[in-house]
């Protein structure tokens, strides 16, 4: 093997690892807010972080983990944000854009209903520790059919 080929062998297995983590970022993501996991929750986010959905952004990792966590049932286990699988696109080695279908459901009482679906439009980075939201843009819509966010980088149709 020349020396070509094993580097771009050794960068498909950091593209993969990287692909891996960032899965593994957008699962997490639901699962800590789920179980009201707050703290380990925030550190998902970069510090600088933006979190939108279209009546409301918060920004900073601060201010994410305490506007997100009010809108969070009282009750571990009321609450499932579902995630589909992820579209990753990477801009460097260290940041890529995520797209991801959603589904949040509740169980206010003894039923899961539906209590939005919609799309993320994530914009990921790697900090030398970990991959972290950098902004986090839900696209989802209450009712169906109201206006949502503008502005967003659409999906890649590769």
């Amino acid at each position: 093997m020349s020396s070509t080929q094993e580097d771009h062998t050794l960068m498909s297995l950091a593209e993969l690892q990287a692909r891996e983590d960032i899965r593994r970022l957008v699962s997490l993501y639901g699962q800590l807010l789920d179980d009201l996991r707050f703290e380990e929750w925030g550190h998902l986010f970069a510090e600088d972080a933006i979190w939108r959905i279209p009546s409301v952004t918060f920004e900073g990792r601060a201010a994410i983990v305490e506007g997100v966590g009010a809108m969070e049932p009282t009750e571990p286990g009321r609450a499932r944000h579902l995630s589909l699988d992820p579209v990753i696109d990477f801009e460097s080695a260290t940041r890529a854009r995520v797209w991801t279908d959603q589904i949040a459901l509740q169980c206010p009482e003894e039923n899961w209903v539906v209590a939005a679906a919609g799309r993320y439009y994530d914009v990921v980075e790697f900090d030398g520790t970990a991959w972290r939201f950098v902004s986090r843009e839900a696209d989802v819509r209450w009712p169906p059919g109201s206006a949502g966010l503008t502005g967003l980088v659409p999906v890649p149709a590769r």
